[in-house]
């Protein structure tokens, strides 16, 4: 009797699988993948094809290298239920990244990804935030984010606001990735909300992006949407309303500016955001919503966020780690030439060549295996006659690159400046920040924050990698999809006040 049950069971399971690759090649929507136009298809294994992708995405790397050997440089793979056509090859790479936006979508993409998992994400498809981040980052205001910088970080250590060396003493062990999490998030809440909400609310604004983090868990978009189809009010629910009342108070005086044509005397950003968000729903023909602001604002903080604290961790422990060395000594030098506290600019910063150079290197090195993505609005062409198929999402993955560079696995900020720059080798190939027509809008804030943090960190404290964390690589998460990777434990370090 237990034979036949087992006999049955395996029947059913065969039966399933057969039925699922039938319906994926001739019934589904997406079956025009299978044309020979396209790249190969693979659902592997066959005998498995519903577990199989999932286990693929614990060692992305090593599934993209093992299927290029087996199927060619590009190709798709139906990933939970998605197909995802992956371009590896060098000349289809220069193509996707000069293909317009509206063939390669990233919001279309983000939409799919992220889902119910962004807040408000119903905006993301039919407004574009990239004009309003462009808005706010000009040269100007990059100023005023400069003199903000300075600002929160001298209150956070002595002031008021973040007491610091009054809570901790002079000597703390922190996990490094965590500290620096929360101290861009503090920079983030004084230039993108208002000084208002950084100056009384800021510890909210650290709690509430924790729990609305789109990026903190892959499986958010399944189980947040699921919750929300159920009609169950969620903590990220909560979070968000109360978002949103933080910036209230500051959305009803800038309308109230606008409507009596008032203009600020100095750069508001928050006024800039309102304005925009007017406009932008009148030209959709909606009405203003203080959603949409919030939306916003949170649009701005998830990309700021996203990589600019991982990759000023790493830049904090190549510092410890290099100090008694020749990359240490020339950091030091350009943060000696520091201006005092409030005079600093953004001409100074771009100056700054090595510590721009060790930017690059941390992206570099640091980064396991994160994949750009977009979302294909048409057919494509690629080399040897072959398209990127309509309605599929597209991956670039962004690879180390070794072959470009002399001795790889060594920290070598040199090579990034003259006469080497290894990297101009092959541009396409090493994309710290995007290349073409999908280039990364916050760029300049990113390398303004990370010099500046660094700067003023390097004449506040003193930071020690703790022994139980010097060999903090072997635990690097290439699970992580987007940005750089960052270890699965904590990195503890010591930080001491300087005399």
């Amino acid at each position: 009797m237990e034979v036949t049950w087992i006999l049955l069971l395996i029947f059913l399971y065969l039966l399933a699988v057969v039925t699922f690759h039938v319906y994926v090649r001739y019934l589904s929507a997406q079956r025009h993948n299978f044309d020979p136009k396209y790249p190969p298809v693979i659902i592997e294994p066959w005998y498995c094809p519903f577990l199989g992708p999932v286990l693929a995405l614990l060692n992305l790397e090593a599934s993209v290298n093992k299927w290029r050997e087996k199927f060619g440089e590009n190709f798709t793979v139906l990933l939970l239920g998605k197909h995802v056509t992956f371009i590896t090859k060098y000349t289809d790479i220069k193509t996707y990244y000069n293909s317009a936006d509206e063939a390669l979508s990233l919001r279309r993409a983000a939409t799919l990804l992220l889902g119910p998992a962004y807040p408000e994400s119903h905006y993301i498809e039919n407004h574009n935030a990239v004009p309003y981040i462009q808005k706010i980052l000009t040269p100007q205001c990059l100023r005023l984010m400069t003199m903000n910088f300075d600002i929160a970080i001298d209150d956070y250590f002595n002031q008021k606001n973040g007491r610091f060396w009054t809570e901790n003493g002079n000597d703390v062990v922190v996990d490094i990735f965590d500290f620096v999490y929360r101290l861009v998030l503090r920079l983030n809440s004084i230039n993108f909300m208002s000084p208002r909400v950084y100056k009384n609310h800021v510890t909210q604004v650290i709690e509430l992006f924790t729990k609305l983090d789109a990026d903190k868990s892959f499986m958010n978009p399944f189980t947040h949407g699921l919750v929300s189809r159920l009609g169950i009010r969620s903590g990220k629910d909560i979070a968000w309303e109360k978002w949103i009342e933080l910036i209230t108070p500051d959305v009803n005086q800038c309308l109230k500016m606008i409507e009596n044509n008032i203009e600020p005397k100095d750069i508001n950003i928050m006024y800039e955001t309102v304005k925009y968000a007017k406009k932008d729903l009148e030209q959709h023909g909606k009405l203003f919503t203080l959603r949409y602001v919030a939306y916003l604002v949170y649009s701005i903080f998830f990309p700021a966020q996203l990589n600019t604290y991982t990759t000023m961790a790493y830049m904090l422990l190549e510092w410890s780690r290099h100090e008694h060395d020749e990359v240490g000594h020339k950091l030091q030098e350009e943060i000696d030439s520091a201006p005092v506290l409030g005079e600093i600019t953004i001409d100074y910063l771009n100056s700054l060549e090595y510590i721009q150079a060790c930017i690059y290197e941390i992206l570099r090195m640091h980064t396991e295996f994160p994949v750009a993505v977009r979302y294909s609005s048409e057919d494509i062409p690629l080399s040897d006659n072959k398209f990127i198929p309509s309605g599929n999402l597209v991956l670039n993955p962004l690879s180390r690159a070794r072959e470009l560079y002399v001795d790889p696995f060594k920290f070598d900020p040199d090579r990034h400046l003259k006469p080497r720059e290894e990297m101009k080798a092959d541009p396409y190939k090493a994309m710290p920040f995007g290349r073409g027509k999908h280039p990364c809008t916050g760029e300049k804030y990113v390398k303004t924050q990370i010099r500046l943090v660094l700067i003023r960190l390097a004449k506040l404290c003193k930071i020690e990698i703790m022994p139980e964390s010097i060999d903090f690589e072997k635990t690097i998460n290439k699970k992580q999809l987007a940005g750089l990777s960052r270890p699965t434990k904590p990195v503890f370090v010591k930080i001491s006040k300087r005399d």
